[in-house]
């Protein structure tokens, strides 16, 4: 998927110290929201002006459900962060 990063991406850790990345991606062809998650080091070369800026997503789609309700997430095995 292709799209722009809605905001600063997010840096988490689980209580087992693996890192993951997260932020939302606006995909223009389609025009919809979808969140990514990226464990590890997604090689972002400035996370505080990731927002704005066009990526390429490579990964796959994964349901989620969060209390009652499913969400779905676009788990990213290698993001590609386009030149301006």
């Amino acid at each position: 998927m292709t799209g722009k990063v809605e905001a600063k991406p997010q840096i988490v850790y689980t209580p087992r110290g693996d890192k993951f990345m997260l932020f939302p991606l606006r995909v223009g062809e389609g025009d919809f929201l979808i969140d990514v998650e990226c464990k590890g080091d997604p090689s972002v070369p400035y996370p505080d002006a990731a927002a704005g800026r066009s990526v390429m997503v490579s990964g796959m789609l994964i349901r989620k459900k969060l209390h009652s309700r499913e969400i779905v997430k676009l788990k990213a095995q290698k993001i590609f962060w386009m030149e301006e």
